[in-house]
């Protein structure tokens, strides 16, 4: 199978959180290119100009790095069999910027203007050049004849061409720093919502998500797809933070952020808010499904154990060995905090989590029964009807139908 070069910079490209970009006439959508930059400093910006410099200035059968003047990083090489277009990737970022361009900046374009910059650059992705531009030359050489590519690398290659209009910066919509009474509210209603999350409350989250909606995070360059994952990371994040502290296993905790995080890596529709009413919901429903934290340290650490390891053989006496305590004790003890006995508790568990994979696998029956830890097919038949009402078979056929399989 022949890959195509120009999927595989773009994969790459998502990979490192990076822009991809294809620069051709009549330049729409080119407003992007810095992820509103220059858009946010010059409304009257000329794009076509800009897009035609860029063309001019990518040679054919060459990979150009290019650092701008505001120490941003580009890749760029003439599109093979489109003269006039030329593919983009970046901007990123070597880390933090220097002295000197901070103060050339300032003195251009003014300390208002510098501060917008430098609010950008921080959220700027930050990639070790080196290796990554590596990468991208043995990819786009594939492209290019052997005997005629190459890859220069230029400083400064696009210039500001800027009118800075300051009175954007006057604007209410403008402002960059939020008032200091709005940064407390934004605050004191993200540790609502972990709090919220924490106790498995719906409700209660989904509501102080709504009243989050009026907080931006680095506002002046919102509305890009770039901000968009952003927030939906640090959403990601505090959703994290706040099963960890409702008493949720690490396991569980890195299985459903691992989960979002791709998820997020995979958006493509700025429009489509649907992913954060979901995430609020799944990380409630782990506190209200995984959440130890109302049982006493050694029943948290028992219970983890077996949900942890439902396929391997358990009984109150293995577990009471791994506690290092006598069974008789741990029986009592852990009936007191659950209100039930460990056997039960092990086949309630083994139950539930035979009954996702049958209606989501066509593993057998007794496949099933010995993924979680049954080896006796009749026997789990029966705590499988004790527990749900119907027989595994039963179970399947009615799920399958309700889905329409």
């Amino acid at each position: 199978m022949q890959l195509d070069p120009l999927l595989v910079l773009k994969r790459l490209a998502t990979g490192y959180d990076i822009k991809c970009l294809r620069v051709a006439a009549p330049f729409t959508g080119l407003e992007d290119f810095d992820y509103g930059l220059r858009k946010a400093l010059d409304p009257q910006f000329d794009w076509e100009a800009f897009g035609k410099l860029l063309i001019e200035n990518t040679a054919e059968h060459v990979l150009t790095v290019s650092e701008d003047i505001f120490e941003l990083q580009y890749a760029m090489f003439r599109i093979p069999d489109e003269p006039e277009a030329v593919f983009v990737m970046g901007p990123w970022t070597n880390g933090t910027r220097t002295k000197e361009t901070s103060d050339w900046i300032r003195k251009y374009i003014g300390e208002e203007a510098c501060e917008v910059v430098q609010s950008y650059y921080s959220s700027v992705r930050v990639v070790q050049s080196e290796h990554f531009v590596s990468t991208i030359s043995t990819i786009v050489g594939l492209m290019m004849p052997a005997d005629e590519y190459r890859v220069i690398e230029k400083r400064e290659f696009l210039p500001l061409n800027i009118a800075l209009d300051t009175r954007c910066f006057r604007e209410p919509s403008f402002e960059q720093e939020l008032p200091q009474s709005m940064l407390e509210e934004r605050y004191a209603a993200e540790n609502r919502l972990i709090d919220a999350v924490s106790r498995g409350d719906v409700d209660a989250a989904i509501n102080v998500c709504h009243q989050m909606g009026r907080y931006t995070y680095n506002g002046r360059f919102r509305g890009t797809l770039y901000q968009i994952k952003t927030k939906m990371t640090i959403m990601n994040t505090l959703m994290r933070k706040a099963i960890e502290r409702g008493k949720v296993h690490p396991y569980y905790i890195d299985k459903i952020s691992a989960r979002y995080a791709a998820q997020i890596e995979a958006i493509t529709d700025l429009n489509d808010t649907s992913m954060v009413w979901d995430m609020v919901r799944q990380y409630c429903a782990y506190v209200q499904r995984y959440s130890v934290k109302n049982y006493t340290p050694l029943v948290q650490k028992v219970i983890n154990h077996i949900n942890l390891n439902l396929a391997e053989q358990m009984s109150l006496k293995s577990l009471a060995a791994m506690c290092f305590i006598s069974p008789s004790y741990l029986s009592s003890l852990f009936k007191q905090d659950t209100g039930t006995t460990i056997v039960d508790y092990i086949n309630s568990q083994r139950v539930d989590r035979a009954a996702v994979l049958l209606a989501t696998t066509d593993r057998s029956i007794a496949a099933v029964a010995a993924a979680v830890g049954i080896l006796d097919v009749n026997y789990f038949t029966k705590i499988f009807k004790k527990q749900l009402g119907t027989t595994p078979t039963q179970y399947r056929r009615e799920k399958k139908a309700m889905l329409g399989h």
